[in-house]
């Protein structure tokens, strides 16, 4: 497995991935959301994707530094226990100290239990709440 950035034709793999996480897409869609994305998409693949990390970078008033946050990261259900999730949240720690990034954050659903385990795997704290509205 390596890690790398995300290419063209890995669309239709992301798209697979993105619709196990819950959120369907088309590779068209997520072309157009790749295009304006601050920040970057990493894959590790073999001969094709076991998962992805997407992560923004986010400058705000509450900080000199900007902060980075986790908004996608996915392993293939397959390839979990493997060392994916963790290669993944590597580079994207990279990548975010390289914008200047002091910290990376990551937001979770509370239904997400395996999740919660995983980010703490990571070294991931549990530091607050998240409220969403709809708009």
């Amino acid at each position: 497995m390596h890690v790398r950035h995300a290419a063209a034709d890995d669309l239709p793999g992301l798209a697979a991935l993105l619709g196990e996480l819950g959120y369907p897409a088309s590779p068209e869609e997520l072309e157009r959301r790749l295009e304006r994305l601050d920040g970057d998409v990493f894959v590790a693949a073999n001969d094709e994707p076991l998962g992805f990390a997407a992560f923004q970078v986010l400058h705000v008033l509450q900080r000199d530094a900007p902060a980075a946050r986790l908004t996608a990261l996915v392993v293939r259900e397959d390839a979990r226990g493997r060392g994916v999730a963790r290669a993944l949240v590597a580079a994207v720690e990279a990548a975010a100290r390289e914008a200047g990034c002091d910290h990376l954050h990551v937001t979770t659903a509370n239904h997400r239990a395996d999740a919660h385990a995983a980010y703490r795997a990571l070294g991931f704290e549990d530091t607050g709440r998240r409220y969403a509205k709809r708009l």
